[in-house]
């Protein structure tokens, strides 16, 4: 079965020596994303993880200090899909007006990152339900998070013990492709 171009750029990108940088408030619901992304990765994975908060543009350093071949940004993105869809983009691909939270666009953002690092840029957005204060990341963001944290892990995980016992068959599955997410 051949991938779809979005996911063809991001198996490229894991393919390369990459750096995750996640956006989001975690005090907003499911803008959240990132930083829950950050938490379920941190440690599991041999790529820097960067928690850029919700100013992403204060840590342009640290992501491009590795000299990355793509730099993997996270972010809760209103795309018009329903609540937990993922989608991916390119820098072309955003609109200067896509609505955003953060005081730098995510387009002047991922163009900035790409011009002084020469990194491939992918943004992978997640469709948020519901950003109020104090609301917590609901469950279909949260299962989108846990998708692509798996695949991260696959890809860049450090050495893991081997499933045991009842784990098993629910670790199987899930290396098998058990779960289904929309992706677009």
């Amino acid at each position: 079965m051949a991938m779809s171009p979005g996911v063809e750029r991001l198996d490229r990108a894991l393919r390369s020596r990459a750096v995750l940088l996640a956006i989001g408030n975690r005090w907003c619901g499911d803008d959240a994303a990132g930083p829950a992304l950050i938490d379920r990765v941190s440690g599991r994975v041999e790529i820097p993880c960067i928690d850029g908060g919700d100013a992403p543009e204060r840590h342009l350093g640290e992501a491009t200090a590795p000299a990355p071949d793509s730099i993997i940004l996270l972010d809760a993105v209103n795309f018009g899909g329903a609540p937990g869809d993922v989608a991916l983009f390119r820098i072309e691909d955003l609109s200067s007006r896509l609505g955003t939270t953060h005081d730098v666009p995510l387009r002047t953002l991922m163009h900035y990152l790409s011009t002084i690092s020469g990194a491939e840029l992918i943004l992978v957005g997640i469709q948020p339900g519901v950003t109020a204060f104090g609301a917590d990341l609901s469950a279909a963001v949260s299962e989108s998070v846990d998708a692509i944290a798996d695949l991260l892990i696959r890809r860049y995980g450090r050495a893991r013990p081997s499933c045991a016992s009842a784990a098993a068959a629910a670790c199987t599955a899930d290396e098998e492709g058990g779960q289904s997410h929309r992706w677009t």
